[in-house]
């Protein structure tokens, strides 16, 4: 690292080490004051550093003037500067302490109830469960619903975000310019260099999150269940001998090194390997394959015990794929299909008196590349059998909106790039 960056480089850490003094006084209002408003001030000092020493910054103007374009259209620095500003020359930020409730029966952002209140430390499990049948939805909506708890310190200025969650924006969106300054020898900058939320500061802003279930009259603690599959756990001796006819493993020489791949041939190799299984062991657990940069990254195995789990799975693959940057992934399950009858009222295709069994492969990349590969299956004298199979565009698939949400909302690598 260059030396006249490595004061700015320090005041970003700064930053990040109040940040996480915060979290852990997040029920002491007044040491979270302090570590806010100095993370606050942090994060404006590095821009003011490297303006300090940008003499000693080869090509700086011509670097940072679309930076400061581009931070100034920013909302979270543009609330960062004004709260550095307020904290410096009249006091604190007014801050509230809020109790945020989220009825979650639905993948869609548009259709999950949110109550929020000034938040009571001493209130019970019934409490809250009152609270939420308070918001007038159908009984049934709570059947098929997680409720999720969420403790948040906002700025009264600035409502629309908890204020850790807001300042890992500002501080990701910071760390993203620097990462980009000009090498002091003079050769091209880090462009292309992806950054994320570290994991330690994603993973504390999730431990403010509790998930509940009703169960009677009152919420009880619920978890979310998938399981990392990892490969030192494969036998591959095994696995060859079991699926050696599979596509993947038959006549290997014929199949493209996933590098030389594109991202669609994949999926149909995935598929067609996926149909095998099924129609070898007679099921296909749920199981997402997340890449980084066309590289696997992760297999998780979903376990889904009712339609709420459903919709907080995803909404969790989705926050982890966020973690790690994740920019494609390929999801394969089994599944129900159903032509829409008017003269039946179902709200799943399980529900529906002519549902199908399908094999379900749905698969999407950051830069809006989305398939669907459909094949109906039947089960008969203990074999199974598969129609035809159809693909289609995923972009309008409820299941995977969450994870698409989290892509929307993240900003544009540099400057210079189209969103």
């Amino acid at each position: 690292m260059s030396n006249p960056l490595q004061p700015a480089f320090r005041r970003l850490f700064d930053a990040k080490s109040h940040w996480h003094k915060a979290n852990a006084a997040y029920f002491e209002p007044n040491e979270f004051r302090i570590s806010i408003n100095s993370c606050i001030q942090e994060l404006r000092n590095v821009t003011f550093v490297l303006q300090a020493n940008k003499r000693e910054i080869p090509d700086f103007d011509e670097w940072y003037a679309p930076w400061q374009e581009k931070m100034r259209a920013n909302q979270s620095l543009k609330w960062l500067v004004e709260a550095r500003n307020y904290i410096v020359k009249r006091g604190d930020l007014e801050l509230l302490s809020k109790l945020r409730i989220e009825v979650i029966g639905s993948y869609l952002d548009g259709e999950i109830a949110i109550f929020e209140e000034e938040y009571n430390p001493n209130l019970t499990n019934t409490e809250v469960y009152e609270k939420t049948v308070a918001l007038g939805l159908p009984a049934e909506v709570f059947e098929s619903s997680y409720v999720k708890l969420q403790r948040r310190w906002i700025d009264k200025n600035y409502p629309e975000y908890e204020l850790a969650e807001l300042l890992s924006q500002c501080w990701s969106a910071v760390s993203e310019l620097l990462l980009d300054a000009p090498n002091i020898e003079g050769s091209s900058r880090n462009t292309g260099t992806k950054t994320k939320l570290p994991p330690c500061m994603h993973q504390e802003l999730e431990m403010r999150v509790a998930w509940m279930k009703v169960h009677g009259k009152t919420l009880v603690p619920a978890e979310i269940h998938s399981e990392v599959i990892s490969s030192e756990d494969i036998d591959r001796t095994e696995l060859t001998e079991k699926y050696g006819d599979s596509p993947i493993f038959k006549n290997q020489e014929e199949v493209k090194n996933p590098a030389e791949q594109s991202f669609k041939e994949q999926v149909v190799l995935l598929f067609e390997h996926a149909k095998f299984l099924l129609k070898k062991d007679g099921y296909h657990v749920h199981i997402v394959m997340i890449y980084v940069d066309q590289k696997l990254a992760k297999i998780i195995e979903l376990r889904n015990e009712d339609q709420a789990d459903k919709f907080v799975t995803i909404r969790n693959l989705a926050s982890q794929m966020e973690q790690i940057g994740a920019d494609s992934f390929i999801m394969i399950s089994e599944a129900w299909s159903a032509v829409y009858d008017p003269a039946h009222h179902y709200r799943r295709a399980a529900d529906a008196p002519n549902r199908q069994e399908v094999l379900m492969a749905i698969a999407a990349t950051q830069a809006d590349e989305s398939y669907c590969f459909t094949a109906p299956f039947f089960r008969e004298n203990n074999e199974i059998s598969f129609g035809r199979t159809t693909v289609s565009d995923a972009t309008e698939i409820n299941t995977i909106q969450p994870i698409l949400s989290m892509w929307k909302k993240q900003k544009p690598a540099h400057p210079g790039s189209k969103s």
